[in-house]
């Protein structure tokens, strides 16, 4: 299966949700020994972006040809911040995080070669990511966004640019045991749904 590119930079999302959150969540936890090991496979790629394309094991669902979707939990996500820290120069430590038991998600929009796009003023940048499991709406917890191509308030015309939002939902292995749509909506009201199946993608043994 094809990976997302997604680039060492979306590291700041996963500390955003494993740093400094106390709340209690449905997901499993993971144990000192289990950040730990985590923590030393990250070490062994050298960005982010090497683990993301080589080492992550999650689960990708494709909405359409240029919207992809990676689910993955929590021990994924601390093994991705610790190859951030090394390309970094920086030292994690596993006393720093506080698993959080949250399904990470992460939505990239890629954008045809002849679209234009401005920081700021695009639909897509207002997409959000909302899962469904029969009747029950799963809003996100948290959502964060980074832009590719250091586009900041530039206008690109025959540019390939890439967009990712992260979202953190709060939902147990029990509720993934049934089918769930994956909903991402843009700025406009237009919606990108697909059924998929996340059984097991909380587990950390």
């Amino acid at each position: 299966m094809k990976k997302m590119r997604i680039r060492a930079t979306q590291a700041v999302f996963v500390m955003s949700a494993l740093i400094g959150r106390s709340a209690w969540c449905a997901g499993p936890t993971l144990t000192p020994e289990q950040i730990q090991a985590a923590i030393q496979e990250g070490r062994r790629y050298k960005t982010a972006d090497k683990f993301f394309g080589k080492g992550l094991k999650g689960r990708q669902v494709e909405l359409t040809r240029n919207t992809n979707v990676m689910f993955f939990n929590d021990w994924q996500a601390i093994a991705l911040e610790s190859a951030a820290a090394h390309q970094q120069m920086r030292e994690l430590k596993a006393d720093e995080i506080q698993a959080t038991g949250l399904l990470h998600a992460y939505v990239e929009i890629r954008a045809a070669e002849t679209w234009t796009f401005r920081q700021g003023n695009t639909k897509f940048l207002r997409s959000h990511l909302v899962l469904t499991i029969g009747e029950r709406v799963i809003q996100p917890e948290k959502e964060s966004r980074v832009i590719k191509n250091d586009s900041v308030n530039q206008v690109m015309v025959g540019k390939q640019w890439v967009i990712t939002l992260a979202f953190d939902f709060d939902v147990s292995p029990e509720d993934l045991m049934n089918p769930v749509t994956v909903n991402v909506i843009d700025g406009d009201g237009n919606k990108h749904q697909k059924k998929t199946d996340l059984k097991g993608i909380l587990n950390t043994d």
